[in-house]
């Protein structure tokens, strides 16, 4: 499938709330990959506002050492920013939907920031002139928030979706969010690379997500014949056949999980 060809969703909710990791996903044998907003942590109103607490570094650590270190980040945010929300931990990660990589050696793999030189102050000067709405410049993707003004959602979107005409760029919707981002990217393609790399290969690939940012990453992970968990009320169509409720639901199945392996271990 191409990177930039809209995945078509299910027809049907996920099958059913995940009472467990234990059984389905044990750290021995499996590979999590995890979005952070609106999944391990509480979306807030504006980015910077998100961080990690200590109880949560502690959870993904014990995590890690369990999963033999194949534990990863997978976000639209920027490396530099998921180091911030989780500092001290560093985690392998793939930031800007896959355009940004840091493999678990430490090495990293980035796109070109110059795919978005030419849209960049357009973009800019269309935010500006619009009450409520701001723009996120990550560098290689930029992002649209109008959180505060929900009413231009079909504005926002249009705007964004005309640079992707001769392009090799593709827009990302999102909860109160359009990015527009390469079209060689996606949260599918992040999960593969990272797949063929050690800790990672060999193992059964868990990714949770919460949003259509990570419907690329579902359909991926259950290509490979792994699992695929969306965080939030299962009101729309999706690929992911399982579901927790929140981040706190989820945080509690990772602390469930994480015991278990300490009292077995």
């Amino acid at each position: 499938m191409p990177a930039d060809e809209l995945i078509e969703p299910a027809s049907a909710p996920p099958d059913g709330i995940v009472a467990d990791l234990i059984e389905i996903a044990p750290p021995e044998s499996s590979a999590y990959f995890f979005d952070v907003d609106g999944t391990l942590l509480e979306l807030r109103r504006r980015p910077e506002e998100v961080v990690a607490d200590e109880h949560l570094r502690g959870l993904l650590t014990r995590l890690q050492a369990a999963a033999g270190g194949a534990v990863a980040l997978v976000s639209g945010r920027s490396i530099t920013d998921l180091d911030r929300i989780f500092d001290p931990l560093t985690l392998p990660s793939a930031g800007l939907h896959g355009a940004d990589i840091r493999f678990p050696d430490g090495s990293r793999r980035t796109a070109r920031a110059d795919l978005m030189d030419e849209v960049r102050p357009l973009v800019a000067a269309f935010t500006a002139s619009h009450d409520g709405i701001w723009l996120e410049d990550k560098g290689a993707t930029l992002a649209v928030h109008f959180r505060e003004r929900p009413e231009l959602a079909g504005e926002v979107l249009a705007f964004l979706s005309h640079f992707q005409q001769g392009r090799d760029l593709a827009v990302q919707e999102g909860k109160m969010v359009v990015e527009l981002k390469s079209a060689a990217h996606d949260k599918g393609t992040a999960i593969k690379t990272l797949l063929a790399q050690k800790p990672f290969e060999g193992r059964r690939p868990i990714f949770v997500g919460d949003d259509l940012t990570d419907e690329h990453g579902f359909a991926e992970v259950q290509r490979s014949g792994g699992i695929a968990i969306r965080v939030g009320v299962p009101d729309i169509p999706t690929q992911a056949r399982l579901h927790m409720p929140d981040p706190s639901y989820l945080r509690e199945r990772l602390r469930e999980l994480a015991a278990h392996h300490l009292v077995i271990g």
